[in-house]
Parts: C-alpha cells; sequence; structure tokens
C-alpha cells in the first residue's frame, strides 16, 4: 500500500525513493519474523522441534520463510515504480542491482534483530515491541545522533545494527562501484549473519539446559 500512495506524484529520484521503501522494509521485516516466530506456543514449538529433529532447524526455517516472503515485497518495491515511469531519469541494471541489493541486506538485518526480541527470550509483548521500535528508528539515524554527541562519544552507537550505512549510501543520485560499497554491504550482510548465528546457538544452549535441569 505504501510503494503504490508513494510513486502517486511523478517524477521521482530513484535513490532517494528507494531508500524510504528500504526504511519501510526495514521494520515489515521485524514485524514478519516477531509475528512468524511468536505464532506458535510453548508447547507447539517443543512438538514442532521433535519432528524437526532440532531446534535449530525450526528457527533457521522461520528465518528463511521471513525472507522468502520479503523477496516479493523487495521485486515490488524495487521493480513497481520502473514499470509506471515513476523516477526521473531511465533506470539501469546497476541501478536495480543495487537497489535490490540494499533492500535484501537492510530486510535481513531487520529479521536479525528482531528474532532478540521474540517470546523466547520475553514474555512482555508491549515493551518489547516498544524496544525494538526504539532500536531500528536509532539504528536508521544514527547519523545525525553522532553529529550531537560530544567529540570522542560516537562509539557508543557502534552497538546498534548499521542499518544507517544503508541510507547513508542510497542518499546519493548516483552510486559508483568502489571497495568503499563493497565494504559497506559486506560488513551489514556480516553483522546481520553473525546475529542470526549467534541467536541459533544461543536457542540450542537453552534448550539444552531446559533438557537437563
Amino acid at each position: 500500500m505504501w510503494t503504490f500512495v508513494a510513486y502517486t506524484y511523478v517524477p521521482n529520484p530513484i535513490f532517494s525513493s528507494y531508500a524510504v521503501s528500504c526504511a519501510v522494509l526495514y521494520f515489515v521485516a521485524a514485524w514478519l519474523t516477531i509475528t512468524l516466530v511468536n505464532r506458535e506456543d510453548v508447547t507447539q514449538l517443543h512438538i514442532t522441534a521433535v519432528h524437526a529433529r532440532s531446534f535449530i532447524s525450526v528457527f533457521l526455517s522461520k528465518v528463511i520463510g521471513v525472507l522468502i516472503m520479503i523477496s516479493f515485497l523487495i521485486m515490488l518495491a524495487v521493480l513497481y515504480p520502473i514499470w509506471i515511469g515513476a523516477f526521473h531519469r531511465s533506470v539501469t541494471m546497476w541501478d536495480v542491482l543495487i537497489a535490490i541489493t540494499a533492500h535484501f541486506l537492510i530486510s535481513f538485518l531487520g529479521v536479525a534483530v528482531s528474532l532478540y526480541f521474540t517470546k523466547i527470550w520475553s514474555r512482555k509483548t508491549l515493551s518489547t515491541w516498544l524496544l525494538l521500535v526504539l532500536i531500528l528508528v536509532i539504528s536508521l539515524v544514527k547519523g545525525g545522533i553522532v553529529e550531537f554527541l560530544p567529540r570522542g562519544f560516537s562509539f557508543v552507537t557502534w552497538v546498534f545494527p548499521p542499518s544507517f550505512a544503508i541510507m547513508d549510501v542510497l542518499s546519493q543520485d548516483t552510486i559508483t562501484a568502489n571497495a568503499q560499497l563493497l565494504f559497506t554491504f559486506i560488513h551489514i550482510l556480516g553483522y546481520a549473519s553473525l546475529l542470526t548465528v549467534t541467536f541459533l546457538v544461543l536457542v540450542r544452549k537453552k534448550r539444552m539446559r531446559q533438557k537437563f535441569s
């Protein structure tokens, strides 16, 4: 719905428009993750894990499931404005590649972060949601926050997800292939992958403690 409404007025800058849709998908990915992971109660989750023979398999399949659903939304967000001619210049294959990559990385990041706010760790739904939204918002505007921090205190923002890096890349009118762009994408992919793997390891350890307690 946002995609259809956002491109009511044309023409639009390419990457600035994609930056906004990235921000939207960031929150959508988090919402889908929590909704899917929290869908089963504890008893049903254990039954599913028994059939799957692994808690890791259950949660990994949920992550993959969310990413598959997000992939359809990414294609809609990227291709729809091109189809209706909503941009101020012609779109190249490089533009499309950058847009798809940016949307996927920030969505994966949203999935990875939100895993730590599912009911596996906390039953307080409202406070969990509020904290998650706060973290997502701060991570998106981290660049602006750094400017207001005293010199030497910018390190306090390092713990937040690097979603702002995507916004920074898409703030340009044209994006060229260089080492910095590659490093930014690899950094975000590595950060999201590490969060996901760490979550799966923690879930496995928690399951083992419950099994022998």
